[in-house]
């Protein structure tokens, strides 16, 4: 039984940082932004670019994230969603050699609060079997590395505005946003020898700490949080 490969390869959707992923020897996708933001009822784009020598096969897809700020993160697929908030155009894309497209990311309604999303952009590789027996049904087959843009669809920009507070609850400290976007939290640190890290918290998914004693630093000055 012998094979062919037709394509280009693809999936481990979901890198977050990187804005180019080899292709094996055929090609190189390159991808930018690696994070953008979706205005309600505005469009914004994504640039693909194929910098190899051979034509990419691109499959698009998007996720909303159910837990924005939280790992791992928590996903589902828009066709899952009673009211999607933004799609992406085209859902699949051809690039031949040094060739760049666009796709269009289009918010569908006016949101009260961020949301969170990840645009999936997937080389598509294909392996067909030749001399399989007449009695199988055969399909091709594919493998993917891609990776997930992150996208933030916001509310009008007269409507964002960050604020947060905290709580004493269930032994620890649990942090929330009572704004329309995300506040951001730098230095945290959690007094039990752990490197300092930043943090997201989202409208509507409040984090929670197992410790008395939090610092951080939101922007202004460095914040000491104390639960007794």
């Amino acid at each position: 039984m012998t094979f062919k490969l037709r394509g280009v390869l693809s999936v481990v959707a979901g890198l977050l940082s990187a804005v180019t992923v080899p292709a094996f020897a055929a090609g190189e996708l390159m991808v930018t932004p690696a994070t953008t933001r979706v205005v309600s009822q505005h469009d914004q784009r994504v640039t693909v670019k194929n910098m190899g020598d051979e034509p990419m096969y691109l499959s698009i897809s998007v996720q909303k994230v159910t837990n924005p700020g939280i790992t791992p993160e928590e996903k589902v697929a828009l066709g899952d969603l009673e009211r999607p908030g933004l799609i992406a155009s085209p859902d699949k894309l051809t690039l031949g050699p040094n060739q760049s497209r666009q796709i269009t990311l289009q918010s569908l309604m006016e949101v009260s609060q961020e949301e969170l999303y990840r645009l999936y952009i997937v080389p598509v590789k294909s392996l067909t079997v030749d001399d399989a027996p007449k009695d199988k049904i055969t399909a091709p087959l594919s493998v993917s590395i891609g990776y997930g843009v992150l996208v933030r669809h916001l509310p009008k920009p007269l409507k964002q505005h960050a604020a947060w507070r905290h709580r004493c609850e269930k032994g620890g400290i649990t942090l929330e946003s009572t704004g329309t976007i995300r506040s951001v939290f730098h230095d945290v640190t959690v007094g039990d020898g752990k490197p300092a890290q930043t943090i997201a918290v989202f409208p509507g998914t409040p984090q929670h700490f197992a410790t008395k004693q939090l610092t951080l630093d939101a922007g202004d000055k460095p914040v000491t949080l104390t639960c007794e």
